[in-house]
């Protein structure tokens, strides 16, 4: 009887522990097995992701921290373990406990894991599926949260803007708002706002607990302040960093921020004292970084460019190296204008960077620019110096181009003298760094010379018997034995390898100088060519000056002087719009003048007499009558009538919402009346004004016609 009964309560109690029953016996042995079996173990694996995650992630101290570093499954590859150990307790507890009352964190859990493996669009989904479906209103908070930060992370920042909307007007616990301060902080950061960001940034630390976190948290806060000119509240910050447990480089940086928030004055003194600190053996490249944008504060850019060399020269890392290549490109660029060292800088910064940084396609765009206008202003000086050289008499030329060639040498001299001297410095250092009691096998250095000694002398040969041999060929030895000729060839004298290398050297001399005359221009042909080239160059080196590097002054010299010089250039229209554009009033200029009268019907007229015409209806309703009164010419047949009545009113009326009516029956005119170039010109022209017109396939398929008779 009492193993009868012993057996009905067993039964019961199994039946009442099904996930799918409410009773309180059910709900507590599930809320159990969720904590102790699969919720502790995946909190800890998510903070033993999160810091080997950090562990392997390098700091740009080059600029401001980012609030939160930017998912890159290459770092987050490190705890992979640990995050698929995450998805799969996760998973077991909605696929065996989902009516514990850890069910909600347990899916924002998995969550997280799939944030951190890059996979945002599964990620979005549980933080969705959470806010849909949980009942703990501080977990629903949380997924929202993340689901913010998720949707930043895939690109989508309207819906994260909709989502902080909505957060903001719930009541949070501390934790949830600590962490909602921080990723609102993020969004504006990445949306350049930097006042919200550091506000919100600052509200976030007023919440947090003494940490690493909050330590990072206060160093980003005053960065931020300091960028915002607020040097005392930058401060404020920096001094709040030491007693929030921060790694030693993160307290260095700090203490580097304080000291340069000081007076300048002596700042060079305390660099050199920091870098003869043996503590900071492994942090010099940093030193001598900060070292460099202290000089380019007190505006000594040589020295400042020197520092920043010896910081990519100390540099372990890429994202240092890339960050000291940046400002010796920016020193380059932004106060010494020597471009052509930028444009290299900027390529080296290019091979370093992180394709995933803010600022990576910033500085891609700046290259390429950089890289063009470098190409076209050696273009502008060589085509230059080539037509120059064309006038001269073929002997007064030919010595200026040996004297030229000459000058070259020397340079070319002085530099590898150069080199060889620091390289020789530079062993020299190595050699007293390593002990002379140091094994020869373990020393890099006489290693390192020795290998180079055997090249010049054996050259490289492989490990093999008889290495020494000059001629190793058994059958090339025995038929020198058999004609008795082995050690007979003469060797040269030293008069002949004199003779031989000075002989080489004309030789390649003369190739150089063949090389230089054959480029000169000579034949009107190649005249032609040349100043074609030149008058591209000044185009392109005015737009990009406009375009890329908003210097309006070098952008107008560029185009003033390719008006005077090539008077019939092609790229007159575009030219005379930009200078009208630059001129100081826009409204009447002599470029706008001299385009309206010689291009009236070009777009770029059009576009400058948009800017000046006021729409109405009134206006709306001349311009249909008008094209009324134009379409009714063309239909009697009346084209030459028609077609000079047009060219007046597509002025007349630009800006209308019938404008490109109007051009296409002048198109149609110009079909009946004018000659062939006139109505390509016209539907080249009707293509790139209004490429969204209703018309421009009619326009298109006319061009394709013309173009295929």
């Amino acid at each position: 009887m009492i193993r009868k009964i012993a057996y009905i309560v067993l039964l019961a109690s199994m039946f009442s522990c099904s996930q799918f029953s409410n009773s309180p016996t059910s709900k507590a042995w599930h809320n159990m097995n969720t904590k102790y079996n699969s919720l502790l173990l995946a909190e800890e694996s998510l903070k033993r992701a999160e810091f080997l995650i950090d562990s392997i992630r390098i700091e740009d101290y080059s600029g401001i921290l980012p609030v939160f570093h930017p998912i890159d499954t290459i770092e987050t590859a490190i705890a992979s373990e640990q995050l698929e150990q995450i998805i799969k307790l996760t998973s077991q507890v909605a696929e065996r406990h989902s009516n514990s009352r850890f069910l909600d964190r347990s899916y924002v859990l998995l969550g997280i894991a799939r944030f951190y493996k890059g996979d945002f669009l599964n990620a979005i989904e549980v933080f969705k599926y959470v806010n849909s479906n949980g009942t703990d209103v501080n977990e629903k908070h949380s997924a929202l949260i993340w689901l913010m930060h998720a949707y930043m992370e895939s690109g989508n920042m309207r819906d994260a803007l909709g989502v902080s909307a909505l957060l903001g007007k719930e009541t949070l616990t501390e934790k949830n708002r600590a962490h909602f301060f921080e990723v609102n902080s993020f969004l504006n950061q990445k949306n350049n706002s930097l006042p919200l960001s550091v506000a919100f940034l600052d509200e976030a630390n007023k919440l947090l607990k003494k940490s690493k976190r909050k330590g990072r948290n206060l160093f980003i806060v005053g960065q931020m302040y300091d960028a915002l000119g607020q040097k005392t509240e930058a401060r404020k910050n920096w001094l709040k960093v030491t007693k929030n447990k921060p790694n030693y480089e993160l307290e260095f940086n700090t203490n580097i921020e304080l000291l340069m928030s000081n007076s300048l004055a002596g700042s060079d003194a305390n660099f050199d004292k920091m870098l003869e600190d043996r503590k900071n053996s492994d942090l010099k490249d940093k030193i001598y970084f900060k070292k460099g944008q202290t000089n380019v504060q007190k505006e000594l850019y040589p020295q400042a460019i020197k520092a920043f060399q010896q910081s990519a020269n100390l540099a372990t890392n890429k994202t240092s190296k890339a960050s000291a290549y940046l400002q010796i490109a920016e020193t380059n660029y932004k106060y010494l204008s020597n471009y052509e060292m930028a444009s290299m800088y900027y390529d080296s910064t290019l091979q370093n960077i992180n394709p995933k940084a803010s600022n990576f396609q910033e500085i891609s765009d700046k290259s390429k620019s950089l890289t063009d206008f470098v190409t076209y202003m050696k273009v502008l000086k060589q085509e230059d110096s080539l037509q120059n050289l064309a006038t001269m008499n073929p002997l007064e030329l030919e010595n200026m181009v040996e004297e030229m060639l000459k000058e070259q040498e020397k340079e070319l001299k002085r530099l590898e003298a150069e080199a060889k001297t620091l390289a020789a410095k530079k062993e020299a250092k190595n050699a007293s760094a390593v002990g002379s009691d140091v094994w020869f096998m373990y020393n890099q250095a006489a290693l390192t010379r020795s290998r180079s000694a055997f090249v010049r002398q054996w050259g490289n040969r492989p490990l093999e018997d008889n290495w020494r041999r000059k001629d190793k060929e058994a059958g090339q030895i025995s038929f020198k034995i058999e004609r008795g000729i082995v050690g007979q060839e003469e060797e040269p004298t030293q008069e002949d390898k004199e003779e031989e290398a000075l002989a080489q050297k004309k030789a390649e001399f003369e190739a150089k100088k063949k090389e230089i005359l054959a480029k000169i221009p000579n034949s009107q042909q190649q005249l032609a060519q040349s100043k074609r080239r030149q008058e591209e160059a000044y185009y392109q080196l005015g737009k990009i000056y406009k375009l890329q590097f908003n210097e309006p002054d070098n952008a107008k010299k560029m185009f003033v002087d390719l008006l005077d010089k090539f008077p019939d250039t092609v790229y007159e229209q575009e030219v005379l719009y930009f200078l009208s554009l630059m001129s100081d009033n826009i409204a009447s200029n002599q470029y706008r003048t001299r385009l309206l009268d010689k291009h009236p019907f070009s777009s770029y007229a059009r576009q400058l007499k948009r800017g000046n015409v006021e729409i109405n209806a009134d206006t709306e309703s001349n311009a249909e009558r008008a094209y009324q009164d134009l379409y009714a010419l063309y239909q009697k047949e009346a084209y030459k009538e028609a077609l000079e009545k047009a060219n007046g009113v597509l002025l007349d009326y630009t800006g209308t919402s019938i404008e490109d009516k109007i051009a296409m029956l002048r198109i149609f005119l110009l079909a009946k009346t004018a000659d062939l170039n006139a109505y390509r010109i016209a539907l080249l022209d009707f293509t790139t004004s209004y490429p969204s017109s209703k018309l421009a396939p009619k326009a298109n398929e006319m061009l394709a016609v013309l173009n295929k008779n």
